[in-house]
Order: structure tokens, then C-alpha cells, then sequence
């Protein structure tokens, strides 16, 4: 019976230990699983552009604030409008913490609209925005376009990658919504190819990112062979007081809403995310560090000289935005469907 008993408080005082050396491997899990390791950023787009700058500024800072301060890489993953790396980070790359992607702010709007699409984006975990994306279609300066006014009766023929992005979605709104003289042509390669395009003539208008234009063609620019007509954000950029807003040209509530669901990818912006199903304690370790990387002194200051804002979101807002997004009433989407002339 004694012994019995002594065995019954030997088991109980190993499984005391075992729990102990548990709790304390726990408390060390993030740091011990990033150590020594290389955490990806998966990119949607090729090497150039804002989608490379902001990435590769987060993960030059991002190991600081990570615990285990693990190496980083970037992994360039273009194609099919941001498709291909979206569908990668979702169905493919490991779910474990040790990949991150930056893939096309549109994607939860189209998800919502399309349909078919092989990711769900509001399973992934958001870990943060630096920036939104100011978006602005421009028109060269031969054309004869000013304004929007003027496309009533001029036509402005805007260059695309394809369908699922907004330079795309924003000229087909501009006619289909609102009656102006614009038309699209897609099957562009990139925005090297399309402004090349623009200079010959073959197309006569792009929307695109403003700091993309502010940091690639700052000369045309400023010897104003771009003509700025409208731009989707939150708020109108700096640098453009007096060039409206997509949302300022609503006429009614039902257009309002259409053209909010359009400039929801501008709000979510420069946006990082993990894939689905990561460990919880993994995805809060990023958000944290990115929250951190967002606040460095030298980031801010690499930032500015590179010409690119800081505008940071946390994890936990950019994840209930994306939500919101992905919940978009039925009325909308209908709504949306038909001016963007989705079947």
C-alpha cells in the first residue's frame, strides 16, 4: 500500500515537472521558433514600384521587434492582377509564421464581387498597413483632357494589367457610372510597359499609385505632361487639393456606396498579412513587431528620403476592415457588379 503510495506521488511529481518544462517551453516558443530561422515576404508584383520599396523597408527593421530577430528575404510572385501570389500565400506557403505576403489591397473587394477566387481573404491574419494608396488617373498631355469635365466629350483611353485592378475598375466606373468618355484596354504587362504605351499614344490615360508617379516620373510631373483628373483614398493627397475624390462624385447614396466599396483597397493600402491558420501567438509577435518597425526612428527617416508615407494600421483594424469589406450588403454588390459589367 505504501508503496503504491510513493509510486501514485513519484507519477504525480514527474507530471508536476513535465507541466513545469511545458509552460516554460511555451514562454519561449515565438522567440525559439524564430531563431535561426528566415521569415519570406512574399510580393505580388515584380521587382520596382511602391509594392518592393515598402517591403523591402519592413523587413530590414522587422527582425528588431521579432522576437528570435530572425533573417528575412523577399520572394517577387507577379501575375494574374496579384492572383498568383495571393493563391500562393493562402493554398501553398507554410502556415507556421515563417512566411508574410504583400499582396494587392484589391483582392478582398474582387473576392466579393467575382467570386471563384482559391483564398478567402479574411482568413488571413493581418498584421498591419504602413500606408494607404493613393491612387490617380492621369492623362497625357496631348490628349486635350483638363479635367473630368472635359471627358464628356473627349475620349480617354486608359491602359490596364487586368480586370481585377483597380487602374482597370476606375475607368470602367468613370463610364459606366458616370457617363464620361473613357474606355479600357487590358493586357498590359506592368506599369513600364503602360507608360512606354502612353509616350507612343497607343493609350492616353493610366491610374496608378501616387507615389508611384511622385517617385518614377517626378519629371513629368513637374513639366506637367500629366494631367490629374481624379484619385481614390480616404482624403485627397497633399500634393492634389483641387483633384476630386472617386466618392466626391457621387450624385446619391446608392452611388456613394458603390464607389466606397471601389476605394476600400486605397484604405487598406500597403497592407501585410500572414496566411490562415498561423499560431495565434506567432500572429501576435508580428503584429507587435510590425507595430514596433512602424515607429522606428531610422525607418521614418529611410521613409522620407525615399519618398514614401507612413501611415501605419494595426493588425487588429486592418483584419475588422477587411471584414467589413468581405461583408458588403447583397444591394451593393449588385449594384457594383453591373457597372463594372461582371457577370
Amino acid at each position: 500500500m505504501a508503496r503504491n503510495k510513493r509510486r501514485a506521488v513519484g507519477r504525480l511529481f514527474a507530471l508536476g515537472i513535465a507541466f513545469a518544462h511545458a509552460a516554460s517551453a511555451n514562454a519561449q516558443t515565438t522567440a525559439q521558433f524564430y531563431q535561426g530561422r528566415t521569415v519570406t515576404l512574399i510580393v505580388s508584383t515584380g521587382v520596382g514600384g511602391g509594392y518592393d520599396n515598402y517591403g523591402r523597408l519592413l523587413i530590414m527593421y522587422l527582425p528588431r521587434y521579432l522576437p528570435g530577430s530572425p533573417a528575412t528575404t523577399i520572394q517577387f510572385m507577379p501575375g494574374a492582377g496579384g492572383a498568383v501570389a495571393a493563391n500562393h500565400l493562402y493554398n501553398v506557403a507554410p502556415r507556421d509564421g515563417s512566411t508574410i505576403g504583400l499582396i494587392s489591397p484589391q483582392a478582398p473587394a474582387f473576392q466579393v464581387l467575382v467570386g471563384g477566387m482559391r483564398y478567402d481573404a479574411s482568413r488571413f491574419n493581418y498584421i498591419g498597413r504602413a500606408a494607404t494608396i493613393q491612387f490617380v488617373s492621369m492623362v497625357w498631355h496631348t490628349s486635350g483632357v483638363t479635367g473630368l469635365d472635359d471627358m464628356k466629350k473627349t475620349e480617354v483611353l486608359f491602359g490596364s494589367t487586368g480586370p481585377s485592378q483597380t487602374m482597370h475598375m476606375i475607368p470602367v466606373v468613370l463610364k459606366n457610372l458616370l457617363g464620361l468618355n473613357a474606355r479600357v484596354v487590358a493586357g498590359y504587362k506592368g506599369i513600364p510597359e503602360l507608360t512606354f504605351a502612353m509616350e507612343r499614344g497607343e493609350i492616353t490615360g493610366i491610374t496608378r499609385d501616387w507615389a508611384g508617379w511622385q517617385s518614377q516620373h517626378a519629371d513629368w510631373i513637374a513639366g506637367r505632361k500629366l494631367v490629374p483628373v481624379v484619385q481614390s483614398g480616404p482624403e485627397r493627397a497633399r500634393e492634389l487639393p483641387n483633384v476630386p475624390l472617386l466618392t466626391d462624385l457621387s450624385r446619391n447614396a446608392e452611388e456613394l456606396a458603390v464607389l466606397q466599396l471601389l476605394s476600400s483597397d486605397a484604405i487598406i493600402g500597403r497592407g501585410f498579412m500572414m496566411p490562415p491558420d498561423v499560431p495565434p501567438e506567432r500572429v501576435n509577435a508580428m503584429r507587435r513587431a510590425f507595430d514596433g518597425a512602424m515607429r522606428d526612428g531610422e525607418l521614418l527617416a529611410d521613409a522620407k528620403r525615399s519618398g514614401l508615407d507612413i501611415e501605419p494600421m494595426t493588425g487588429e483594424a486592418l483584419q475588422a476592415l477587411v471584414g467589413a469589406t468581405i461583408a458588403t450588403p447583397p444591394s451593393v454588390l449588385k449594384r457594383t457588379r453591373d457597372v463594372l459589367e461582371i457577370k
